[in-house]
């Protein structure tokens, strides 16, 4: 009996908004091989990216730094979100639920952020002339905007993981989440209707460059996938969770619409690598120069 109690009382605290899985071996098996690729690919796909801007210079100097920490952000997502996510669903209950929650919310509410500055660069740009030093942007005004995206992702993993061990009302956590996540939404949506609006119309400046108005579209097509895999599920989840599981539907599905959030950090360079071409030349370089040593062609 003491056994028993000593090995009970060195199993992690099981939070009420940490649910069982209840699910077979073999469901158990196919989610982690599904979440092991989905992990493996947004690995490869954002270190690109990051390699790419850090041996490339001149690559798209007004994006470049928001776009990189689009691709940081989504790292954390393999490097930390879904492992951890997945030794939780395997070995549940553990304290990897506490790590993924926070990992998730700081990844998606500071994505959530530079998508708002990419939006708003993206209309100034298609109405704004362009001035003299339109490719080469003062980096302060970059550096503040992520600056701030990563204290408010911060506070806000802060107020969720606080909420997740019972020391705030998760109604708090609910209402802030919603209200950034909304207001988001709200401005990208409305830029992008904006910008596609002008677009369609032909009030495009004849001066922009074929690439300016195809990362225009990028940004439009980021935004889009931001808001039907991230914003929408993580919404649904969090008000499952604020409400006390009050929508009757399994365990599993959960572990399953949770893909979701995750599949965000992989289409999105997808977009960038498929639309951009200098983007496209930057990453064929470092595949076949920089790692197999194929001389270039000039």
């Amino acid at each position: 009996m003491n056994s028993t109690e000593a090995s009970t009382t060195r199993r992690p605290p099981t939070s009420k908004f940490n649910q069982d899985p209840a699910m077979e071996t073999y469901q158990v098996i196919i989610l982690l091989v599904c979440y092991s690729i989905v992990s493996l690919a947004i690995l490869t796909l954002n270190y690109l990216i990051v390699r790419a801007f850090s041996t490339t210079k001149p690559l798209l100097p007004r994006q470049r730094h928001f776009l990189g920490y689009l691709a940081c952000a989504d790292l954390a997502v393999g490097l930390v979100s879904i492992p951890t996510f997945l030794y939780n669903m395997s070995r549940w209950p553990s304290y990897g639920f506490y790590i993924y929650e926070a990992s998730d919310c700081a990844s998606g509410l500071g994505s959530a952020c530079i998508l708002v500055g990419l939006s708003i660069q993206g209309l100034c740009s298609t109405f704004r002339p362009p001035t003299r030093y339109a490719g080469h942007p003062r980096r302060r005004n970059f550096f503040l905007v992520i600056a701030g995206s990563t204290v408010m992702a911060g506070c806000a993993a802060a107020v969720n993981l606080a909420c997740l061990l019972d020391y705030i009302p998760f109604l708090f956590y609910f209402y802030v989440a919603a209200g950034v996540i909304s207001v988001s939404v709200l401005v990208m949506v409305v830029t992008c209707i904006v910008v596609m609006v002008s677009q369609l119309c032909g009030k495009e400046r004849e001066s922009d460059r074929d690439e300016d108005k195809k990362v225009r579209r990028s940004m439009m097509k980021s935004c889009t996938v931001y808001i039907l895999t991230w914003a929408l599920p993580y919404l649904f989840l969090t008000y499952n969770k604020f409400c006390g599981f009050c929508i009757p539907v399994s365990a599993m599905f959960f572990y399953i619409i949770r893909i979701l959030l995750y599949l965000k950090s992989f289409f999105m360079p997808v977009f960038y690598f498929y639309n951009i071409y200098s983007f496209h030349k930057a990453v064929k370089r470092i595949l076949t120069h920089d790692c197999l040593g194929i001389p270039r062609k000039y």
